[in-house]
């Protein structure tokens, strides 16, 4: 099975650099045709890839290390507040380089005060995170939009940027995001065993040796910086993380040294054809920001989650 969906997910990546406003055949290509695929569509597609990568490897954590299956960047309020960071330091005309640390300083702000007013008596209520995230995602976004109305020479790149998509990308973009997602996949298949312990009760856990506050300080820190330099780069691409860990672990099991591969691959998976017909729908070149495409998918996805796992999340 791990062999077949390797192989789908490289067909899709082929596939998806001959995909577009023009389609180009790789068999009979012209010069220009060449410079395209080369220049715009391969580092594009790969970028895309490691995007999803980082967006599913980070929504699997986040579900596990919160007991909370409606956990992502979006759903727990990462994912807006580190864009809050990104909006302010562009509008503020901050340096390029600046821009995922200032995305990282209030993504971690936001999922801590989350995660400590969800948390009653050493135990997380998982209806009190997701409401935690939605206040969160308001706080946000009314700073945001007050950036917005107050920035105004800065309000046609905002409102760009946090529609979510892959409008400019360059091979130093790609080495910084994939370099990122390479040391936070091997910091976590390191830690796989520990996380599987972390999925039992806190005090199973501990008595099993393992620092549950510590290594759940570093996996939010790890998974949010994915976040971060995630949204940094491409702003706001919503519920990757809340939809491919579920499908991981439906497939593969919940064993986190199969699930953090599964959920980057799957990840990577889902945004390649995401960013592919985003590329497409839209005939005459134009295209759909790639957020509005997983938004989609994603809200009916949690819909599907409440209407079957409705006694779980109240009744826990």
């Amino acid at each position: 099975m791990k062999k077949i969906l390797v192989s789908i997910f490289l067909i899709t990546l082929a596939a998806s650099c001959l995909i577009g406003s023009t389609a180009i055949n790789p068999f009979n290509a012209s010069p220009i045709e060449r410079d395209i695929l080369l220049s715009l569509r391969l580092p594009r597609v790969l970028f895309s890839a490691v995007i999803g990568a980082m967006l599913g490897l980070s929504g699997s954590v986040y579900q596990l290390t919160l007991k909370n299956p409606l956990a992502d960047s979006f759903t727990t309020g990462a994912a807006s507040s580190s864009a809050l960071g990104a909006v302010l330091a562009i509008a503020l005309g901050l340096p390029v380089a600046l821009v995922p640390i200032a995305a990282l300083a209030t993504g971690l702000i936001g999922l801590l005060t989350v995660y400590r007013l969800s948390k009653t008596g050493g135990v997380i209520n998982p209806v009190t995170m997701i409401l935690a995230g939605v206040v969160m995602n308001i706080v946000a976004s009314s700073v945001i939009s007050f950036a917005k109305y107050f920035f105004e020479d800065s309000l046609s790149s905002i409102v760009f940027w946090l529609m979510g998509g892959f409008f400019v990308v360059d091979w130093g973009k790609l080495a910084l995001c994939a370099a990122v997602l390479a040391v936070a996949y091997l910091l976590f298949a390191a830690k796989a065993l520990q996380l599987n312990m972390l999925a039992l009760d806190e005090h199973s856990a501990q008595s099993l040796g393992v620092n549950v506050d510590r290594l759940r300080s570093i996996a939010f820190v790890v998974a949010t910086a994915l976040v971060a330099v995630a949204v940094s780069h491409t702003g706001i691409i919503g519920f990757v993380g809340l939809i491919v860990p579920h499908v991981a672990r439906s497939l593969f099991g919940s064993d986190m040294k199969q699930n953090l591969f599964y959920s980057s691959l799957l990840g990577g998976l889902l945004l390649v054809m995401a960013d592919a017909a985003s590329r497409s729908i839209i005939p005459g070149g134009a295209e759909l920001p790639v957020g509005i495409i997983t938004a989609l998918l994603g809200g009916i996805f949690f819909l599907y989650l409440l209407q079957t796992r409705r006694e779980r999340f109240w009744h826990g």
